[in-house]
């Protein structure tokens, strides 16, 4: 019995010994080793789900067995046997291998639960709390008399008594008239004086609205032409003295000027025009007194040939026309063989306003019986009876009387107020004009509608053939042109 006691530990001893040498860290050339390389060359070992003879040894390139590595034999890349391996690189992040963030270490970027103050967004100090991340940044109550938004909701000290270094009084925008005149501030009698707005300005955009006044010398009529509202209306300085504008404007958004801008111009005596008819036939029938419209007549008689807009219309029977001329009722004569020498067609409402202190008013003699009268001028306008500019168009007879369609204030015509107008080739558009009622044709064939003031003529009456409110009518008769000294 002592005798195998010994023999069984002698066995173990020798096992002992035999399991040391095959854990030795070292091989029999000095190279390292460990139980995950033994080779000692820097392959791993891996256990294949299986195990035994089967384990697997990644030497270099090679896939190896424990039976191939034993040999020095290889095996070609998948011959796993139906293994599975699981091979995980040294420098693999985990976040790659599924492992949760929270077990690898992952910090939030602020503690949930923390305050902090911050920056807001009107740069005052708040508030913000961390939950999972920084929440937003809460603005303080509003505090008083720092003269600040604290809160951030766009008013300083709200809620606070009134402080006068934090809630300044804001002035009124006021928009701000000027007054510029042409051609000077001193002028002689007789003269016309462009008076302009449109320097005038506003803090709060553009100046929309113009309102003028004058104050003139005792014996002065004259008006601002066309009216008290535009941006730059005229004035005839009619006699001797000083006249006081004055100008107030509003903006876009209902402003108006707290105060009225001021100018003064001084009318000096000239020798006064020398009184003239003005008519060619030596007689007016519009305008009558010479005295006091110095600068324009109605002249009444017929003509022939066509039109009274165009340029082209030019005396064509060496201005004998007119109701007391040879040629009254405008046998081989134009409409501009009414007008005197010296004297021509009026151009257009602008130079009306120029010459007549009184627009139309004093075209027709207060006797003048209803719709006998109208005296037309050279007015380009292109359609819908819209006066234009020179080059618009040959549209529509425009002038002043009381025979013709009336023109409202949005026909821009200043201060005409009669228009013939058709919308029918031929016509003139008005029946009392016409024949066999009055002496005006406007015949052009299609189209004529819209030139009637190329196509004018006042000769449809010859010999008295028309009658108006039983009285017989030749072509001289119901008006004729405004003729414009020069």
């Amino acid at each position: 019995m002592k005798r195998f006691d010994n023999v069984f530990i002698a066995a173990l001893w020798l096992v002992f010994f035999g399991f040391m040498a095959g854990c030795s860290d070292e091989d029999s050339s000095g190279n390292s080793k460990d139980a995950h390389d033994p080779f000692g060359d820097g392959g791993l070992v891996f256990d294949i789900v299986g195990g035994g003879q089967n384990d697997l040894v990644i030497n270099g390139d090679s896939l190896l067995s424990n039976e191939d590595a034993d040999t020095g034999g290889e095996i070609a890349d998948g011959e796993t046997d139906g293994a599975i391996l699981d091979v995980v690189e040294p420098d693999q992040d985990l976040e790659d291998t599924g492992v949760d963030a929270a077990q690898s270490g992952f910090e939030y970027p602020c503690e949930p639960g923390a305050i902090e103050t911050c920056e807001t967004a009107c740069g005052t100090l708040g508030k913000h709390k961390c939950l999972k991340e920084w929440g937003p940044c809460i603005p303080p109550d509003e505090l008083c008399d720092n003269c600040e938004d604290d809160n951030c909701d766009g008013e300083i000290d709200e809620g606070c008594l009134p402080n006068p270094e934090c809630n300044p009084t804001v002035e009124p925008a006021c928009a701000v008239p000027q007054i510029e005149i042409m051609p000077a501030k001193s002028v002689g009698t007789g003269e016309v004086l462009t008076l302009s707005a449109k320097n005038s300005s506003s803090p709060a955009g553009a100046i929309v609205k113009w309102a003028w006044t004058v104050q003139g010398p005792v014996g002065s009529t004259s008006m601002l032409m066309p009216s008290a509202d535009v941006e730059s209306p005229t004035f005839l300085v009619d006699v001797a003295g000083q006249y006081l504008f004055k100008l107030q404007v509003w903006d876009a958004v209902g402003n108006a000027s707290c105060a009225p801008s001021l100018a003064v111009v001084s009318g000096t005596p000239v020798p006064p025009v020398t009184p003239a008819v003005g008519c060619s036939d030596g007689q007016r029938e519009g305008f009558l007194d010479e005295a006091a419209y110095t600068h324009i007549a109605g002249c009444a008689g017929g003509w022939e040939k066509p039109g009274i807009t165009p340029d082209s219309v030019v005396p064509t029977c060496d201005l004998k026309g007119g109701d007391d001329g040879p040629f009254g009722d405008g046998a081989g004569c134009s409409a501009a063989d009414l007008c005197a020498q010296g004297w021509h067609i009026c151009n257009g409402w602008a130079e009306l306003a120029l010459k007549s202190p009184t627009g139309c008013v004093g075209a027709t003699p207060p006797d003048t019986k209803p719709k006998s009268l109208f005296f037309a001028l050279r007015q380009d306008s292109e359609n819908g009876s819209i006066c234009g500019t020179k080059g618009d168009g040959f549209n529509d007879v425009f002038g002043c009387g009381n025979l013709g369609s009336g023109l409202a204030p949005d026909k821009n015509c200043g201060p005409l107020d009669r228009v013939l107008a058709s919308t029918i080739p031929d016509k003139c558009g008005f029946n009392e004009a016409e024949p066999p009622l009055g002496p005006w044709q406007c015949i052009g064939g299609p189209g004529s509608d819209l030139k009637e003031g190329q196509t004018v003529t006042k000769k449809g009456c010859p010999k008295l053939s028309c009658t108006y409110d039983g009285v017989p009518l030749g072509s001289a008769d119901k008006g004729g042109v405004l003729c414009c000294r020069d």
